[in-house]
């Protein structure tokens, strides 16, 4: 794990994860990279920072989608938002969990994910849309972003911050 205290990403992460989830719900109509978000918050910071903003970028998704896409305020569609806020949380926790480097907290993420999407979806949801050609294409939504979300944070990792902003 980077050094939080002597590098950019204690700063700049939150909000890349927040620019991501924001862009993410604008330009790709709503196929958010929750799994990918909460993995790189999971890796990257303490766990109840992480949760924090996976929980702040659930909303930044939310306030989108119900003010900017005109989501309907209705029961089923409040609770899909809330078992998203539900599924991303514990797709940070599992990431968090396992041990094996990146990409075994990704899979795990969206395990995590994508079972708990599932688990609601098989009483209240459509479990048709865990059709595998969906799951699939869900997955490599999530993987890519991942991929680019992980290159962005190791980059800024690499920055040192300016001495007069570093945590003594």
């Amino acid at each position: 794990m980077i050094d939080l205290k002597k590098s950019l990403p204690s700063l700049a992460l939150p909000a890349v994860l927040a620019a991501t989830t924001l862009s993410g719900t604008v330009v790709f109509a709503c196929m958010m990279p929750f799994a990918a978000v909460a993995t790189i918050a999971a890796l990257a910071m303490p766990p109840s920072r992480a949760m924090a903003t996976v929980a702040a970028c659930w909303l930044g998704n939310q306030v989108l989608g119900f003010g900017l896409m005109g989501f309907p305020w209705d029961g089923p569609t409040l609770a899909a938002g809330l078992s998203l806020l539900v599924s991303s949380l514990l797709a940070c926790a599992a990431a968090r969990a396992v041990r094996g480097g990146p990409v075994a907290a990704f899979l795990a993420a969206f395990a995590a994910f994508e079972a708990s999407l599932f688990a609601y979806a098989l009483p209240f949801g459509d479990p048709a849309l865990f059709a595998p050609k969906i799951v699939g294409l869900i997955a490599l939504n999530d993987a890519l972003w991942f991929a680019g979300l992980w290159l962005g944070w190791q980059v800024l990792g690499r920055v040192p911050m300016p001495a007069a902003w570093q945590v003594r």
